[in-house]
């Protein structure tokens, strides 16, 4: 069961595009990052979303998940990130200057354990291990999860405005994730996807541009 729970973290795939401007970072689900400095996301009102690619470096992470397996987890971040993506952008087919493109990279599954994965949630020992796992944000024991980056470009000029290297698996406490050797990396893909249209969402937000104009706006009020 503790084989089970080891969950490697993603790595700075040295073959992705945007490899070299990717960061690390100590907290959070993206492990790795990059957002240009001068991006400016609150323009932007339409995407094009690039079929996904299952990335084939040596740096991949994908263990003995079978080539069959990895294009159906690659299909399913196809059918579910569209989803999530065009409940903020309209989805297109051409570029134009409030477009952006998405582009996912698959670069690894982990298969969680069958039979395994389901009796450690539901037995008492297995709930007491596994509150303990999400409390300290790690995945659930003999979970498996995905592994993916994302890049976003901006269509018109290609530039790279965002990315990230992330994994994502199911709260350790889901035991609904924990029946087939995929549904893991499935329900990781899901919350994947809806955390992505979120941080986009934080990006497109613009601040205040000054103290003096916030309170004088309250005075206004008044």
């Amino acid at each position: 069961m503790l084989d089970g729970c080891t969950t490697a973290d993603p790595v700075k795939y040295t073959s992705l595009q945007s490899s070299s401007q990717l960061s690390p970072k100590e907290k959070g689900e993206f492990k790795y990052q990059y957002t240009a400095s001068d991006a400016d996301f609150s323009k932007y009102k339409s995407a094009i979303i690039d079929p996904v690619e299952i990335y084939h470096g040596d740096d991949a992470q994908f263990g003995d998940t079978s080539g069959k397996d990895q294009r159906y987890i690659a299909d399913y971040i196809d059918k579910i990130f569209p989803k999530e993506i065009s409940r903020d952008y309209n989805l297109v087919q051409s570029p134009g200057p409030d477009t952006l493109r998405f582009h996912i990279t698959l670069t690894g599954v982990k298969k969680s354990i069958p039979v395994l994965s389901t009796l450690s949630h539901l037995s008492s020992v297995g709930l007491v291990a596994n509150a303990g796992l999400q409390a300290a944000g790690e995945n659930g024991t003999a979970y498996g999860a995905v592994y993916y980056a994302v890049e976003v470009y901006d269509a018109a000029t290609s530039r790279l405005l965002y990315a990230h290297v992330t994994l994502q698996t199911p709260d350790a406490l889901d035991f609904t994730a924990s029946f087939g050797y995929l549904d893991a990396a499935r329900e990781g893909v899901r919350i994947g996807a809806h955390h992505l249209i979120r941080k986009m969402e934080s990006l497109s937000k613009k601040p205040a541009t000054n103290i003096q104009e916030s309170t004088g706006s309250i005075g206004n009020l008044k």
